[in-house]
């Protein structure tokens, strides 16, 4: 069995997640950091009633000391972890649907774990090389508190925040970061309710639930609205005329901040990202694109040199901050960026690309197959790129991304062009090319 997919180890209760492979992932764990103490957090999904206490079993039969942040957001416990710990282990689903749970495991400079390190935990984890250490050894729980650290984080570089912004927290527990953290702002919370049900929205920002908070930021004359997903480490921002911002758009602007405020000539982003980001050469900045997800992009700066990454789906990551997605770190950085302008003006000069994706369900067992039957049918349009997938890129610019998802039993397909018409014919061309690969692959009923 795979561990790891694009981002942690994910899948259903009782299903991947079930108490047999939890307790061997946190002994994996355990034993990949030799039994140091560890930093464990949980989102509200109904299922981390089982999958909580097991893992903590597990790390402690490990011979690891624990520090359990309880119900937290993933940026509140890196916050928290920084310097306490040697690694740490967040329990949620993140932007998936409520009934897909999961368990991210980050290093002690808060990134996730990554490739090399990934396959060592899957070999312990395959072995069952796991240590184990008697009674007298066992470890008490420490409970921690991760707010104050994360306050203290963020108000040393933004002591004096202004102004009202609208904050669709989703159902998160990341609705208490904001409210704690940013105190010195005017905001309206919607859907501010800590739910592992997600009664009002999925814990993904979608159309319904952005066009809500556009409206409102609106009529309440905001600086901008975001909204977060179910852990609270992505954010998808609207701008005071309540239009949704593309996070690579707000991407490109927090680069060009970064390279005037400190001179970095390097960014990560995976290959996903809109070809508007290439407008960053012109400027001066090298562009190093990425598989899709956390781990790679915190590799990027780690191992290649990059100041700044992001993502399409609303992650930023700033490495003087925390190697993850951090929404209450952007929104103050986005505060002191605009200092009293529009989000619309400040971005207004940026190329205007225009995307669309969606995904067709595919079992684990056939995603290899299914892409396997998608390279073949890709190959004629162009030069592949393997990154992640099967990225083709057209002459015109426009580009096909088609890959298995890692997160959830789906294959993905994203299509980015520079207008709306040749999005949409790349989109039913990616469909049509998916739905054919996937009957040779043994895909059945596809929609």
């Amino acid at each position: 069995m795979r561990v790891f997919g694009t981002s942690g180890f994910r899948g259903y209760v009782n299903g991947k997640l079930n108490p047999l492979n939890v307790i061997k992932l946190a002994l994996s764990f355990s034993s990949f950091l030799s039994g140091g103490r560890i930093a464990v957090g949980r989102d509200a999904r109904l299922g981390n009633k089982i999958i909580h206490p097991t893992f903590v079993s597990g790390l402690l039969a490990g011979g690891s000391d624990v520090i359990d942040f309880g119900l937290t957001s993933t940026p509140a416990l890196l916050h928290g972890m920084k310097g306490r710990s040697e690694g740490a282990a967040m329990i949620t689903g993140s932007h998936t649907p409520p009934d897909i749970h999961g368990i991210l495991l980050f290093r002690g400079d808060t990134a996730e774990i990554f490739g090399d390190e990934e396959r060592e935990i899957e070999e312990i984890f395959e072995g069952e090389r796991f240590q184990f250490v008697g009674l007298e050894d066992l470890s008490e729980v420490e409970r921690g508190d991760a707010l104050p650290s994360y306050r203290e984080d963020v108000r040393s570089e933004f002591p004096t925040l202004k102004g009202r912004i609208i904050l669709d927290s989703g159902h998160s527990p990341a609705v208490r970061d904001f409210l704690h953290v940013l105190d010195g702002l005017e905001m309206r919370v919607l859907n501010g309710e800590i739910r592992g049900d997600f009664p009002n929205r999925p814990p993904e920002p979608d159309q319904k639930s952005l066009g809500l908070l556009g409206r409102i930021v609106r009529e309440e004359s905001a600086i901008f609205g975001l909204s977060l997903d179910g852990d609270g480490d992505r954010a998808i921002f609207v701008d005071e005329r309540g239009e949704v911002v593309p996070p690579d758009r707000l991407g490109i602007l927090f680069a060009l901040e970064e390279a005037r405020s400190r001179g970095i000539r390097k960014v990560a982003c995976p290959v996903n990202t809109t070809g508007a980001v290439e407008i960053l050469r012109e400027y001066g900045i090298e562009i190093t694109y990425t598989k899709v997800g956390p781990p790679a992009m915190a590799s990027a700066i780690l191992r290649k040199g990059a100041g700044f990454a992001f993502e399409e789906s609303g992650k930023y990551i700033w490495p003087g901050n925390i190697l993850y997605g951090d929404p209450v770190y952007a929104t103050a950085k986005l505060l002191r960026i605009l200092d009293g302008r529009s989000l619309s003006e400040s971005l207004s000069w940026i190329p205007k690309r225009y995307t669309r994706k969606g995904a067709i369900p595919c079992p684990d067992h056939l995603k290899g197959r299914l892409l396997s039957e998608v390279e073949a049918l890709v190959e004629p349009l162009g030069d592949m790129i393997k990154i992640d997938g099967v990225k083709v890129v057209l002459d015109d610019g426009s580009w096909m991304l088609l890959r298995p998802s890692g997160t959830e039993p789906v294959f993905r397909y994203h299509v980015d062009a520079p207008t709306k018409g040749r999005t949409l014919e790349l989109e039913r061309k990616a469909l049509s090319m998916i739905r054919s690969a996937g009957k040779t692959a043994g895909l059945e009923n596809l929609n």
